[in-house]
């Protein structure tokens, strides 16, 4: 269940927290990394939305997208799915994005994981740019889009925003309805996977980078969607949300300092050169708006059952690459090894790498994505 690996994830931060004083301000001061500041240089690649810059890491050599703190492009996204107050969602949310390549290229949309943002793909996008137009989301919730109180259970909102996102700013752009590639890591994964089984006319493939998502319990019973819960039961829901709602609050204070989101990072990454400040800068910058504690316990309270792995799986009809960090503590190989059990077509391609293997291994991965979606091609 991603609410349980979510659960590992809110343990450690409380965790970690309890090693610091909270009075001590001097103790959530993010360490500056070590590393030479980086070669900025132009990127070759402009939009029709302005450029997009690249600066090559000193430490890897390797070319990255640069860090913006004000981020990129906006869109208004109008949910037009979201019947949650009797009407359609005339106002609304501010969606960001990115984008480089060629608008002429088969196009791609990278969609991050939890807690992250589409600069998490910096190291991503100038590489598949060389052969793709590609695109990075940012999910409603997370990096710079809007921190929306909104109802996110079972990928509620995500599912329609990257729907609505192919045919609202991908196909208008590149000037065809051709369906895109999803590649999503961690959340991102889940609701690449989710988009992808549920709209088979936009989505061309699915990629899961160490993909969240819960699995069906064969020890449960279905549901009753017909029974009703008891007065108990329902003063139970209440006060068990009160209490996780104290205690989420609590996770989110501590988990949003710099120095305790490098913690994190260090214990779910081989390669921890690449922990630099742009990284953990760009995940602090946005819990520092007023509703993003209400939002992480919005995404990380679900009152509904789950739309499960299963599921999704057995309406799928796309390839899937299933492209996995070895090292990943939180969601391991064991469950690469349980989708390609339900989806036997599966390609599965290791490396050695934590959750992010992305980022991680950039190389590894920038070339397994290359492969593949060559073949698609073919």
């Amino acid at each position: 269940d991603h609410h349980s690996y979510y659960s590992k994830i809110i343990f450690m931060m409380l965790s970690l927290g309890s090693r610091t004083a909270l009075s001590s301000p001097k103790s959530f001061k993010s360490p500056r990394s070590r590393a030479p500041p980086p070669i900025r240089v132009r990127a070759t690649s402009a939009t029709q939305n302005g450029t997009v810059d690249w600066e090559i890491c000193r430490q890897s050599g390797l070319t990255r997208l640069q860090y913006r703190r004000e981020g990129w492009n906006f869109w208004q996204w109008r949910n037009s799915q979201d019947t949650s107050s009797g009407a359609s969602d005339s106002s609304g949310k501010r969606v960001h994005w990115c984008a480089a390549g060629e608008i002429g290229a088969p196009p791609v949309l990278l969609i991050h994981g939890y807690g992250a943002s589409a600069y998490h793909w910096r190291y991503n996008i100038p590489e598949l740019a060389k052969h793709h137009r590609v695109y990075a989301l940012c999910l409603l919730g997370f990096g710079w889009s809007e921190k929306a109180q909104v109802d996110y259970n079972n990928g509620k909102q995500w599912i329609p925003q990257i729907a609505d996102f192919i045919e609202q700013v991908i196909w208008p752009e590149i000037g065809t309805k051709q369906r895109v590639v999803l590649v999503g890591n961690s959340l991102g994964g889940y609701a690449s996977l989710a988009a992808g089984s549920l709209r088979p006319d936009l989505v061309r493939a699915v990629a899961l980078l160490n993909g969240a998502g819960p699995f069906e319990d064969p020890t449960k019973p279905p549901a009753d969607p017909n029974r009703q819960q008891t007065l108990t039961e329902q003063l139970q829901v209440v006060v068990t949300g009160l209490i996780k709602r104290v205690v989420l609050l609590l996770a989110f204070v501590r988990a949003k300092q710099p120095a305790r989101i490098r913690e994190v990072l260090e214990l779910v990454y081989t390669n921890k050169g690449q922990l630099d400040d742009d990284l953990v800068d760009s995940i602090v910058q946005p819990a520092t708006d007023p509703a993003a504690a209400d939002v992480f316990y919005r995404i990380n309270h679900r009152t509904t059952p789950p739309l499960t792995i299963n599921a999704l799986l057995a309406r799928l009809q796309a390839p899937l690459l299933l492209l996995w960090g070895l090292q990943d503590p939180w969601i391991t190989p064991a469950k690469a090894e349980q989708v390609r059990a339900l989806y036997p077509t599966a390609q599965l391609v290791g490396l050695q790498a934590g959750h992010c293997p992305h980022d991680d291994d950039p190389v590894g991965a920038n070339a397994a994505l290359l492969n593949w979606l060559k073949d698609l091609k073919d």
